[in-house]
């Protein structure tokens, strides 16, 4: 998934139960200290993405935190001039 070209959350469609997300490296450290369910991210730069499994320990609540994270993660990259096209955006 993208946002302005600019990828927050990869799935595999193929069946994997993963997804990867863009996160704050200290964050991320936090997160793998505390969950079986969040690894460094397979093909990624592992401090800055993690991988977290569907099927351990982060609930549906905390995936969608975490994804939520990686967008903002993302989208606090962006200059002031492209944050304001993207809300302008239908």
């Amino acid at each position: 998934m993208k946002v302005m070209d600019k990828m927050f959350a990869l799935i595999d469609l193929e069946g994997a139960n993963t997804i990867s997300l863009k996160c704050d490296p200290d964050y991320a450290i936090e997160l793998r200290e505390h969950y079986s369910a969040i690894e460094g991210a397979y093909h990624f730069h592992k401090k800055y993405w993690n991988q977290v499994y569907f099927d351990r320990d982060a609930d549906d609540k905390l995936i969608k935190q975490l994804i939520d994270h990686s967008y903002d993660e993302v989208m606090k990259k962006f200059t002031k001039k492209l944050r304001t096209k993207y809300d302008a955006l239908p």
